[in-house]
């Protein structure tokens, strides 16, 4: 031991704290200065080796139990680490799931509008075909009333004159040449 380490050894306070580090009792204090010891030199060497023995024992297995946490640590630090880069793999295949659906819902909707323009217009291609259909079917009526009433009035014509023919044949003889072509 070298000088500093005896004087710090030997004061009180020190040697309080020495004692809860290793079960080394200097000399000073295990043997005070009046009484004579019992021990001889080797006896005192022997117990000094034994104390360091210990004392290296129990180094080594602060030092395995150290090994021992650290590694415990490293694991566990390699665990959250894993833990996180899996997160973080998952949040990217969690975004690129909601990115691909996202452009199949603008894909379906930019289809169901133009769905819905070209049902559109045909729809008002059917609606003008309609209106086209239905102003031909009001000129076709239109020309069906007018020969209806055309028809009508020859058909007044010739009963009149039938009437008149009828009503003649009765007064006296009729002639016998008719005119045909005045009926048509």
């Amino acid at each position: 031991m070298n000088k500093d380490q005896k004087q710090t050894a030997s004061t009180p306070d020190h040697s309080a704290a020495l004692s809860r580090i290793s079960d080394f009792v200097p000399i000073s204090i295990a043997h005070p200065q009046g009484s004579p010891p019992d021990v001889n030199g080797f006896d005192l060497i022997d117990q000094a080796a034994e104390l360091i023995r210990a004392s290296e024992q129990r180094a080594r297995q602060a030092h395995e139990k150290a090994e021992k946490v650290s590694a415990k640590a490293i694991e566990a630090v390699r665990a959250a680490q894993l833990r996180i880069e899996q997160a973080q793999a998952h949040a990217r295949l969690v975004e690129q799931h909601a990115a691909e659906q996202a452009k199949l819902a603008d894909e379906r909707i930019a289809k169901a509008e133009a769905l819905a323009e070209q049902r559109i217009d045909q729809a008002e291609a059917w609606a003008k075909n309609a209106d086209e259909r239905a102003q031909a079917a009001e000129s076709q009526l239109s020309a069906a009333e007018a020969r209806a009433s055309d028809a009508e009035e020859r058909l007044e014509h010739l009963n009149q004159a039938l009437r008149r023919k009828l009503a003649g044949a009765t007064s006296g003889p009729a002639p016998l040449v008719h005119n045909v072509r005045s009926l048509n």
